[in-house]
């Protein structure tokens, strides 16, 4: 008796172990399809950059929003701006006239396939002015950092909050404008 006993335990723990890993499988793999519809951009700004013309005559300097589909589906760029505290949100919007802009940057929407990235770009000294005017009527602080968001077409919002201050990023590139 003890050891019919002893097997009917063993049985028992042995379905208990395969029961729990069959468990552990789903959940994995649930995992796993979730995981591979998912959207996801990495953003990253650089406010010092300069194009030259071929003859080295003229210069333009921009800003630039790199954002890159690290996901594994496309995602389509429909905007992008800067957020302000406590406020809306502002939009910023090319000046597609601007010959510059034309080259530098593809118009929005965009869809960006996986491994992409796109330069969303603005131009440094329109970028400044409006900064200082924000600025002057209380709308950011010069000690405020800036984030700036890119909108999907569904809606999806991605954020990169920028190490630099607005004081610094005017100190930075007064030299430029």
């Amino acid at each position: 008796m003890t050891q019919e006993l002893f097997w009917a335990a063993f049985a028992a723990i042995g379905q208990a172990i395969g029961a729990i890993a069959t468990a552990a499988a789903v959940i994995v793999t649930l995992w796993q399809v979730r995981y591979a519809n998912k959207k996801k951009l990495k953003l990253k700004f650089t406010d010092k950059n300069v194009v030259f013309s071929e003859r080295g005559d003229s210069r333009y300097f921009f800003v630039n929003l790199s954002v890159t589909n690290i996901g594994n589906r496309n995602v389509i760029v429909r905007n992008w701006g800067m957020k302000v505290p406590k406020k809306s949100n502002y939009l910023l919007v090319q000046d597609m006239a601007n010959p510059m802009i034309k080259v530098l940057q593809k118009p929005l929407p965009h869809t960006l396939e996986p491994e992409y990235t796109i330069a969303l770009v603005f131009d440094l000294k329109l970028f400044l002015k409006n900064l200082k005017e924000q600025t002057s009527q209380g709308v950011f602080s010069m000690n405020d950092k800036l984030t700036f968001y890119v909108v999907d077409t569904t809606g999806k919002e991605y954020t990169l909050k920028i190490k630099k201050t607005i004081k610094q990023l005017i100190e930075d590139n007064e030299k430029n404008v």
